[in-house]
């Protein structure tokens, strides 16, 4: 039996042990309540700033034609030569022009190539370089007025034009500016859906070098084609040349570039209608091209609605038309019967979707005072959807008839922009959701200011002549990149 010191030392004991546990906790409630202090270490790294690189675009080249020879059937021929213009800001800066090869043209040597416009790294601000260009066609199976801006080699372009049925031939032109070669996939959408098409995709486009595919060998039969072309490897520069032959009768001719990207919201500025009249948009059976109409296609997977607004550029009237688009399918949808004049087409829709308006020099049922008989379109025009503007642009306007700016304003207030044509300022006030247009001078580079936000197009329209291009700002500047070593 203990005794009573030894009970003593382990009452000590037990209370030494209390106290400790009793002295733990409290701590551990001390450290819940009172911060501890903080140290953490940033990861190494380095802000790397990509070397400057030079402006440059890419200017599509003379118009071809397939050759009538079965046996080369695949081969497009030049049919004489394309007008280019330049414009930079500051003028003095040196526009370097470099042809792109053009193999499977045998007419290249004589015609010319597309060619890349390009300016030294630092010389010009982003958008301070354009480049156009314009031809007359008047062969046995190509006529009519074409006009196109030099774009941009993307690495994706959606082309909104063209047709492959009966009396129709569509070109995809493939350029490659840069130094190494792309290896590109066009795909093709159509009223009936995506076509099948093996031999489009992995298409190499050499450095320095055009292809030249013919729609119809890839996607015959098509009266609503969009064509999607992504590349890898170099950046390409895509077009699409799109002709009218009705009977014997060569009718029209346009070379087309990128529209805007896939968006819930897109306008149309510019868009020129040059006689009164229309085909309902009820009309779902609506064929040919001698009317205006309105193409769509909704890339998702989703129908899309879509209001379709069409306003006089005069700012009175104009109309609405809403449809729905099949996920997949593109529509083309007549603008129903309008009077001769300028307008801008705005859009908006619950999903994202590509557009643009196509118009003619011609109506159905119109008769010749010399035949008695109807006449086909002489000329048409493809006006694609823009972007927005950036504050300031320079535009080249190559030769032809009537070459008109146009500048259209989604916003809610009024816009003032300055227009300097060969040295000559001019002020154009745009209206807060309205649009105004501005006649220019062949050959005059057209710097604009005070234009962002704004949305750009310039139009041609003559007699038996029609054409459109956009005024789309400069893709996204090269950024800093932060690096993180392993």
């Amino acid at each position: 039996m203990p005794d009573k010191r030894s009970i003593a030392r382990i009452g000590v004991r037990a209370a030494a042990v209390l106290a400790t546990v009793g002295l733990a906790a409290a701590i551990l409630a001390a450290a819940a309540l009172v911060p501890w202090p903080e140290h953490r270490v940033a990861p190494p790294s380095l802000v790397v700033q990509p070397a400057e690189s030079r402006q440059q675009r890419v200017c599509p080249g003379p118009l071809l034609t397939l050759a009538d020879d079965a046996a080369e059937a695949t081969t497009a021929s030049s049919i004489g030569s394309a007008s280019a213009v330049t414009a930079v800001e500051p003028d003095g800066a040196t526009v370097d022009e470099t042809p792109i090869e053009a193999p499977g043209n045998p007419d290249a040597d004589a015609d010319g190539t597309p060619t890349t416009i390009s300016t030294e790294a630092g010389d010009v601000d982003a958008g301070m370089l354009a480049g156009a260009q314009s031809q007359t066609a008047s062969t046995e199976t190509l006529a009519g007025f074409a006009a196109a801006a030099c774009a941009e080699a993307l690495a994706e372009t959606w082309l909104v034009a063209g047709a492959s049925d009966l009396g129709r031939t569509a070109l995809v032109l493939l350029a490659n500016p840069t130094a190494v070669s792309a290896t590109v996939d066009v795909r093709v959408i159509g009223e009936s859906g995506p076509v099948e098409a093996p031999s489009a995709l992995g298409i190499i486009v050499p450095a320095g070098t055009q292809r030249v595919l013919s729609l119809a060998g890839l996607a015959p039969n098509l009266r609503s084609p969009v064509v999607h072309v992504t590349s890898t490897g170099g950046a390409v520069a895509a077009t699409i040349e799109h002709s009218v032959v009705l009977g014997l009768a060569p009718a029209g001719v346009e070379l087309t570039g990128a529209a805007a990207a896939p968006a819930t919201s897109q306008v149309i500025p510019g868009f020129r209608v040059t006689q009164d009249g229309g085909v309902d948009p009820a009309d779902d059976h609506a064929e040919g091209d001698d009317f205006p109409a309105v193409r769509l296609f909704a890339p998702g997977d989703a129908p899309v609605d879509v209001s379709i607004g069409v306003v006089p550029e005069s700012g009175s009237g104009g109309s609405t038309i809403d449809v729905t688009l099949q996920p997949g399918r593109v529509s083309d949808v007549p603008l129903g019967s309008l009077d001769a004049g300028l307008y801008t087409i705005r859009l908006e829709g619950d999903g994202e979707f590509v557009t643009a308006a196509r118009a003619t020099t011609g109506i159905p049922g119109e008769l010749s005072p010399d035949t008695g008989e109807a006449e086909a379109s002489v000329d048409l025009a493809w006006s694609v959807a823009t972007m927005p503007l950036l504050e300031d642009a320079i535009v080249a306007i190559p030769r032809g008839p009537s070459p008109t700016l146009h500048l259209a304003n989604t916003g809610e207030e009024e816009a003032t922009a300055t227009v300097t044509i060969g040295g000559d300022a001019r002020e154009m006030t745009v209206p807060a959701g309205g649009s105004v247009s501005m006649q220019l001078d062949a050959d005059a580079p057209t710097l604009l200011a005070g234009v962002g936000g704004l949305y750009g197009a310039v139009s041609y329209a003559g007699d038996g002549e029609l054409a459109s291009f956009p005024v789309q700002p400069p893709g996204p500047l090269d950024s800093p990149i932060e690096v993180f070593p392993l």
